[in-house]
């Protein structure tokens, strides 16, 4: 058998922790693996739990790296923060906010991600609007009116398909008593006054109705 003297031993032995040094340390920079926060959505106040799984970092300088030596920061988006695997936060105040976790190796190399959190200030937000937001129209022009619905699973006009999960009933209150049961209906007041408009909007499937109403000054064609 052919030995391998004890220089060359040694040498090969630096080549390979050169490699590993060099070759593996790209590799072991932090991942986030997994990462979960819940509830997504919810009505303020909202208690969210958020948790991260990590793997990877250079662990105190060693080549092939290490999952147990990480720093883990949380941004809620909101001012509120976190540094453990495990963070629990509460919103105040309703919004769209994203949530962000960091892993932190001791090299300083990092890694990041995102998940959103919705809090609604109602379990059923409704919006009504019209193309004379001034609220003052005249008898010679048509009003069209807007919905826009939002919940923790109904985004309507967002989502038009929504429509179907929700019941729309406006109240035009004028002498006729129009009603109508579209998203979004259009009408001419033939009658000069002052009008309030109600909608109604149901969401069968949480058993919630909310009313909003829309005041509109109709006046002759060419009054001042």
């Amino acid at each position: 058998m052919k030995r391998v003297s004890i220089p060359l031993a040694i040498s090969l032995t630096l080549i390979a922790a050169a490699l590993l040094s060099t070759g593996c340390k790209q590799n072991s920079k932090p991942r986030i693996t997994r990462m979960t926060v819940s509830p997504a959505c919810g009505v303020v106040p909202v208690e969210v739990s958020a948790t991260a799984y990590a793997s990877g970092g250079d662990e105190s300088g060693n080549p092939l790296g290490g999952n147990n030596n990480l720093e883990m920061n949380w941004d809620f988006g909101d001012e509120g923060t976190g540094t453990t695997s495990v963070a629990y936060h509460t919103y105040a105040e309703p919004g769209t906010y994203n949530v962000v976790v960091t892993a932190v190796d001791p090299a300083g190399e990092s890694a990041s991600a995102t998940l959103p959190v919705t809090v609604l200030a109602d379990s059923l937000v409704v919006e009504a609007s019209t193309d004379f937001p001034a609220g003052t129209l005249t008898t010679a022009d048509t009003v069209h009116f807007a919905a826009a619905i939002s919940s923790c699973d109904v985004d309507f006009p967002a989502v038009p398909g929504d429509a179907v999960k929700l019941s729309f009933r406006w109240q035009m209150n004028d002498a006729a008593h129009h009603v109508y049961t579209s998203p979004h209906p259009a009408f001419r007041f033939t009658t000069v006054g002052e009008y309030d408009v109600n909608l109604t909007v149901t969401y069968a499937a949480w058993a919630v109705t909310r009313h909003r109403t829309i005041h509109l000054s109709v006046a002759a064609p060419g009054a001042n």
